[in-house]
């Protein structure tokens, strides 16, 4: 819940009129998803100024405003509040929020994998701790205090997502929220067209590994040697995990091994110092989906949960929508939802995981749009995807101009011309 004298403080704005609510259920910053006794955000962004939205957002059930300068509109039975910058109130109200509540924050941040993780480490937390996480995802130092609308005293423990667009945003972000707990799940092409490299995003997601306090924790993927060197950086507690796919084998001190890939669970060995757990599995698909759990556990175990306890918390996870989420299709086909924001090294896991998943008399029918945010790697990852889709596909659609590519590349390497749809349009 949102406090509206909360809100004043880290404004250092003024009322417009009389207010009419003093707490709101949670923040809304488009005007379309507003629900009622919402605090609506007049944010200003690449996509458009929110302050043209803010009828449109009081007639869906707004019950006040966050602007910079007041509606023209009448106001009667609507708290409007006028500061000179919204968007550096969110991220002081973060600061007044989490402090109020004296509450722990976990922070998750990497190319990929991180709804997954976060959702993950709350699953094994809440064996324990009353936790928090955002219903959805929210990017950079905007959507941070966005994720953070529902928290409330009651909560210990706070799992957040911290994803990055700029330079900057990671240092601004942490601190705002001083976490205690950070994981750096992969560092891959997803953010190459505004950070330029993979060191350079590297460097940006370190920070939050090296603003750790000493008795902090840092979860690193061992696996990712980008991540890996992050060790480094920290005065943290260093945990890594990984999995027995990749050089060096067994260096990671959470480590799953012995994976069984199937169409609705994912199976492992595990291994934690001299302990050996065998045959576990969890509800995620995909070697690379693991990432998470392991982190979830490493993270369990610092916080005094037993191993078992949190394998058998994971096992009751329901998969995310649009992050390898089986659904049933017609006639006993079976379809799976990545539609969120792949990006080319997870789309290349889905292609592993459908190599070793699908059945040689049934087909799989492969749909791709545009991966983008690539920069200059956006054409060799196109490629390489189309490559590997020409390897395993039965059937492959492609939307969008970058996606055309690995379309005409599948061809080039021995996918029949008439299994491969090219469009340019969702219609």
């Amino acid at each position: 819940m949102i406090s509206l004298y909360d809100i004043l403080e880290a404004a250092d704005g003024q009322l417009f009129g009389e207010p009419a609510a003093a707490i709101f259920s949670d923040f809304a910053y488009d005007s379309r998803r507003v629900d009622r006794g919402d605090l609506f955000v007049a944010l200003k962004t690449e996509r458009g100024d929110g302050h043209h939205s803010m009828q449109d957002a009081v007639n869906r059930g707004a019950t006040g405003i966050m602007c910079t300068h007041p509606p023209a509109f009448d106001t009667d039975g609507l708290t409007v509040i006028v500061m000179r910058s919204v968007e550096r109130a969110l991220m002081r109200w973060t600061e007044i929020v989490l402090r109020k509540y004296g509450t722990t924050v976990i922070a998750v941040t990497g190319s990929s994998g991180k709804s997954v993780t976060k959702e993950a480490i709350a699953q094994v937390l809440r064996r324990r701790f009353q936790v928090y996480t955002s219903a959805g995802s929210f990017a950079g130092r905007f959507g941070l205090p966005l994720a953070l609308g529902r928290l409330a005293k009651e909560h210990q423990i706070a799992v957040l997502e911290f994803g990055i667009n700029q330079y900057g945003e990671m240092a601004e972000m942490v601190a705002a929220t001083r976490p205690m707990v950070g994981v750096v799940t992969t560092v891959q092409h997803s953010h190459t067209e505004r950070l330029g490299s993979l060191e350079a995003i590297a460097q940006e997601k370190s920070t939050l590994i090296r603003a750790l306090p000493p008795e902090g924790l840092a979860v690193l993927n061992f696996d990712d040697p980008l991540v890996r060197a992050m060790s480094a950086d920290t005065r943290a507690t260093v945990m890594t995990v990984g999995l027995d796919i990749a050089e060096p084998v067994f260096g990671a001190d959470l480590l799953a091994y012995n994976l069984v890939l199937d169409r609705y669970k994912t199976g492992f060995d595990l291994r934690h110092g001299a302990d050996r757990l065998p045959g576990r599995w969890v509800p995620l698909l995909g070697a690379h989906q693991l990432y998470g759990g392991l982190a979830a556990l490493a993270i369990g175990i610092n916080y005094g949960i037993a191993l078992e306890d949190g394998l058998h918390a994971l096992t009751e996870m329901d998969p995310l929508p649009g992050r390898m989420r089986p659904l049933d299709g017609a006639n006993g086909s079976l379809l799976i939802d990545d539609t969120y924001s792949a990006n080319p090294e997870t789309t290349l896991a889905v292609l592993n995981w459908l190599k070793t998943v699908r059945d040689d008399r049934g087909r799989v029918v492969f749909v791709l749009g545009d991966i983008d945010g690539l920069g200059g790697h956006s054409s060799l990852a196109h490629i390489q995807v189309g490559q590997r889709a020409a390897d395993v596909v039965s059937q492959l659609v492609t939307q969008g101009d970058l996606a055309a590519e690995a379309g005409r590349v599948a061809i080039e390497h021995g996918l029949d011309r008439g299994k491969v749809t090219i469009t340019f349009s969702p219609e």
